[in-house]
């Protein structure tokens, strides 16, 4: 299963699930839009390039996740398929993100609106299954 909702009072917690690192971003990035919209209804139209970076995986996942959110609020997209290549560089991890999507319109079906990735909770963790994240998202 590569992501699931868990009740809360007022937001919305995902868990994502992923074999590596690359897999665990791309499923939280689906996460993220699936508690917005109906992401099988987005189609990969748009290709967004960007690249983010963090200390550790888990400011990685943060700043991925808020680099997701900019382009939501900015340029009205959602997407549905990600392509993530992770490496070292210089003490940081660096993801290179091809972000696929459109424009978000009414066929969406539009549901919640994401404003903020919470700290709060938030966890990445790696077993034998390979690498899971706790994400708040705050509505």
């Amino acid at each position: 299963m590569p992501f699931e909702f868990k009740d809360h009072v007022a937001d919305i917690i995902f868990v994502a699930h992923g074999k590596t690192l690359e897999e665990l971003l791309a499923e939280a990035g689906r996460a993220l839009f699936a508690a917005m919209l109906d992401i099988d209804r987005v189609q990969p139209v748009v290709q967004t390039y960007f690249t983010v970076e963090g200390k550790d995986e888990e400011d990685l996942l943060y700043n991925f996740l808020e680099e997701l959110l900019v382009y939501k609020d900015a340029d009205s997209l959602a997407f549905s398929r990600f392509d993530v290549s992770v490496r070292p560089e210089n003490g940081k991890m660096i993801a290179e993100v091809v972000a696929e999507g459109e424009k978000i319109s009414p066929e969406h079906n539009p549901r919640a609106d994401v404003k903020a990735i919470s700290w709060h909770g938030f966890r990445v963790w790696r077993d034998e299954k390979g690498y899971h994240a706790e994400v708040l998202l705050d509505l």
